[in-house]
């Protein structure tokens, strides 16, 4: 028969145990808050409430998935001082500007991603960059 007791002890002591151990390495380093001076500022994975993704790489390249809009396109961005260049294969030549800023997100150390349109005569880059707040994801 086991002794519930016994049982008790050891759950006790693999908790204390697993508390007391480092946390398993990650690549999650979310953005300062605040207006990203660089693309290296804001580089990550990025996923809205309706499931889109946004993949900003440290060199320029940029993966937006919108599975119930525009579907998968990529391109390239540039950050400078807050001020954001995009371009994307599924807006031919068109380039879209915008104002990028980093804020707290919903959920404790998610930031926020967050696009404001200068001028983008792309409509749905515009509309799908924009209609989201793009929280940070633990990639």
């Amino acid at each position: 028969m086991v002794n519930i007791r016994s049982l008790v002890a050891v759950a006790v002591l693999a908790l204390t145990v697993g508390a007391c151990s480092d946390p398993p390495p990650s690549n999650y380093r979310p953005p300062d808050l605040g207006v990203p001076a660089t693309g290296a500022d804001i580089t990550g994975i990025y996923r809205t409430i309706h499931q889109g993704l946004l993949q900003l790489r440290g060199n320029g390249e940029l993966n937006l998935i919108i599975p119930e809009g525009i579907g998968a396109t990529s391109g390239t961005f540039a950050v400078k001082d807050g001020h954001v260049t995009v371009h994307t294969d599924g807006c031919g030549d068109q380039v879209g500007a915008y104002n990028v800023e980093v804020l707290p997100g919903p959920v404790i150390s998610r930031s926020t991603l967050m696009f404001e349109a200068v001028d983008d005569p792309c409509a749905a880059r515009l509309k799908y960059l924009t209609i989201d707040p793009w929280v940070y994801a633990d990639s």
